[in-house]
């Protein structure tokens, strides 16, 4: 990649003669002055992170049954997001290999953990509803929850900063990063 300034050599951030900083393709976050993460990486971090914990969670579930064995994944899954997200920098494992990175949306800097916290059970919600509905056989109330995950994960697509309903709730949005995977 070269600098659209004076030509030479750049990183995907900065020019490494001049230093200027390399805009990315993408839409521009007014506050934080990142690119927003696209749908597509979006998607990507949560299925690392959900793969991460899918053995721990069949396991607990062949062992302790469905419903107590889904309960205790879901607290061991938020422990796990909710430390990610507010002692990792916003970056969950998923989040560092996709390069994004989950920020406050009205300064720009890394999110609290009640932030974190508000955006781990906003998704919870989700599947507490969803397993109320396969637990009692109320299938209105498993299409519910169906169509709640559904917009909330289809939110990005349509709008102006990206987020999701859980990252409205939380006030938090998630942008790319160049941080090196640790």
């Amino acid at each position: 990649m070269n600098c659209p300034n004076c030509g030479a050599e750049a990183t995907e951030s900065y020019c490494l003669k001049c230093g200027a900083q390399i805009t990315k393709p993408g839409t521009v976050d007014e506050v934080s002055g990142k690119v927003l993460a696209s749908w597509g990486l979006r998607v990507g971090a949560t299925l690392i992170d959900f793969l991460i914990l899918v053995i721990p969670e069949f396991v607990l579930r062949s062992v302790l049954g469905n419903a107590i064995g889904t309960s205790i994944y879901l607290v061991v899954f938020g422990v796990y997001l909710v430390s990610m997200w507010s002692l990792g920098g916003g970056r969950s494992v998923g989040n560092r290999v996709a390069k994004t990175q989950i920020l406050d949306a009205a300064s720009g800097g890394l999110i609290t953990s009640q932030q974190a916290f508000r955006r781990y059970m906003f998704l919870e919600l989700y599947a507490i509803v969803n397993l109320y509905g396969a637990v009692e056989n109320v299938k209105i109330v498993a299409l519910l929850a169906v169509v709640y995950g559904a917009v909330d994960v289809l939110f990005p697509l349509f709008d102006v900063r990206k987020q999701t309903l859980h990252d409205k709730f939380a006030r938090t949005v998630v942008v790319v990063t160049d941080a090196p995977v640790a």
